[in-house]
């Protein structure tokens, strides 16, 4: 390997192609105004991430997750919570049911606050399986039931929620929404 170093530093590095006047220009305009770009971006990434980030918490804690003084959903989609009276936690050291709760949570504001900047690029589609098998209290399915009804009649959005809990959904959800199986049958 050295031997090979040596060798190629006899060798003087290549001189940059002289760019033209015009060219050198344009590149310096580009440039100021990529700068420009990444900073307006991020004062907007900045101010969206704060609504996201006070509709979340907001959720959070009406579907149930306890003692919760705000959250903050940073540009690597990392969630910081910050618990009442407590040292700032992250989204894994959660539990399981409060995970399931914050998840809910963040994809109603990213679709609630992403439509009202018009900035949603979600698909349209949303599935959620079995929410009360993650220690979720009917008290708080009712709520999170009633509040993806919501979300889904304010926009052009589908969600599909599977629940064996079917008078949890017959008390939260439109009845012409529920599609339910027969005693023993599939679905499908």
């Amino acid at each position: 390997m050295l031997r090979l170093e040596g060798a190629l530093s006899v060798f003087r590095e290549p001189e940059a192609p002289a760019l033209d006047e015009s060219e050198a220009k344009a590149i310096k305009v580009l440039g100021a105004a990529a700068a420009l770009l990444e900073k307006d971006s991020k004062t907007a990434a900045e101010a969206l991430f704060e609504e996201v980030n006070e509709e979340t918490a907001e959720l959070a804690t009406l579907f149930g997750v306890p003692s919760l003084k705000s959250v903050s959903i940073d540009r690597s989609a990392r969630l910081k919570i910050f618990p009442l009276g407590s040292k700032q936690e992250w989204f894994s050291d959660q539990t399981a049911g409060a995970r399931l709760r914050l998840r809910i949570a963040v994809a109603i504001a990213l679709l609630r606050v992403g439509r009202a900047n018009g900035v949603s690029t979600h698909p349209g589609l949303l599935l959620i399986d079995s929410p009360k098998s993650e220690e979720m209290q009917s008290a708080d399915a009712h709520k999170l039931f009633k509040e993806l009804a919501t979300v889904a009649a304010e926009s052009d959005l589908q969600v599909v929620i599977t629940t064996a809990d079917f008078d949890l959904a017959r008390a939260a959800l439109p009845a012409d929404s529920i599609r339910q199986a027969e005693f023993g049958a599939s679905l499908w």
